[in-house]
């Protein structure tokens, strides 16, 4: 028969309250004690009853990060580090697909919120970009924590990345090494990531009294297929002359792209043609040649935002409750001065 509390506290000599204080970390109880509870737990081989405790205290224990499937990452980069903060903190960190304006991805998460499944939800983007998830989870006063929101609110807790800081200064490392054709590949639209980004390579050119020329600006997406598709015309389109010295994809997977379609037209990286990513994934540094980016892991993004929701849903005090990420450029084989 398994054992069970009340064995716990008489092989202890103690309280059952005692014994469950220092089950659940409470204070009030000597080092000398619990150590004795401790040693008695492993001499019965008793395991607490999870499904009561989160009975009684009206939790689950369990935490929800809503993710775009279709958006790139990598997933030992970015699942490791939150399972562990999950394991560090007790409690379960599961990873629900959401795509935005689909009607089952809002009946799903209904469900999900009507079952009380999950005590807190980390968003990331472009999830929140009907603002349907943040008025639901705001409406039944569930905690939430956004990355990167498209339209922040000064009530929601948020990180985000300085994403409009940090294209100026890669913009600005293209102008420092002598380009003047610089070409931009903006992001999905219904990503705040890909317009902040826009405007700081925009600012970089007025700052240095270039005009933005539209033709070098290509709607595309985040993606290997998008970087290549777009790199393909921007190059193909023009003379050896004419043609775009230097190309800032919006963010790395759509720089991998640029650089297939370089090496296919025969363009050499970076003597040719410089090319730079945003983001800097675990990849970057691994291709050839080594990728110019912005170093704003996703991992780290998560990481911040998964320990400010457990704060959240303990009912601690939370200083900052909406974190700005200051991005770092990472120079790599990727970009050099412009061709004579």
């Amino acid at each position: 028969m398994p054992a069970t509390i009340k064995d716990v506290a008489r092989l202890a000599g103690c309280s059952i309250k005692t014994v469950s204080r220092v089950i659940n970390g409470e204070p009030y109880v000597t080092p000398d004690l619990q150590a004795r509870v401790l040693a008695a737990i492993r001499d019965c081989g008793y395991t607490p009853n999870i499904s009561a405790r989160r009975l009684v205290k009206q939790q689950s224990y369990s935490l929800c990060v809503l993710m775009y499937p279709g958006f790139y990452q990598d997933a030992s980069a970015v699942l490791s580090p939150i399972m562990d903060i999950g394991y560090e903190e007790n409690y379960d960190i599961f990873i629900q697909p959401y795509y935005s304006s689909h009607a089952r991805s809002r009946t799903k998460l209904v469900t999900l919120i009507g079952e009380r499944r999950f005590d807190g939800y980390v968003v990331t983007p472009p999830c929140d970009a009907d603002d349907f998830v943040a008025d639901l989870l705001t409406t039944y006063k569930i905690p939430l924590v956004q990355i990167n929101p498209f339209n922040t609110n000064e009530k929601i807790p948020f990180v985000a990345g300085n994403d409009d800081h940090g294209a100026y200064l890669m913009t600005e490392h293209l102008l420092e090494l002598g380009h003047r054709r610089i070409a931009f590949l903006m992001g999905p639209r219904n990503m705040r990531t890909s317009f902040d980004r826009l405007h700081g390579y925009q600012a970089a050119l007025q700052a240095h009294g270039l005009e933005n020329n539209p033709a070098l600006v290509a709607n595309t997406e985040f993606t290997f297929d998008g970087g290549y598709t777009a790199a393909r015309l921007l190059l193909g389109g023009y003379t050896p002359a004419e043609r775009p010295t230097a190309i800032f994809a919006g963010n790395d997977e759509a720089a991998y792209g640029v650089l297939f379609a370089a090496q296919e037209l025969g363009i050499v990286v970076p003597q040719q043609l410089s090319v730079c990513g945003y983001d800097d994934f675990t990849v970057s540094k691994f291709i050839w040649p080594g990728l110019t980016t912005m170093h704003q892991p996703v991992e780290h993004l998560l990481d911040l935002a998964a320990r400010l929701l457990i704060h959240l849903v303990k009912g601690e005090s939370v200083s900052e409750r909406q974190m700005i990420v200051q991005p770092q450029l990472v120079l790599r084989g990727s970009t050099a001065a412009v061709p004579a």
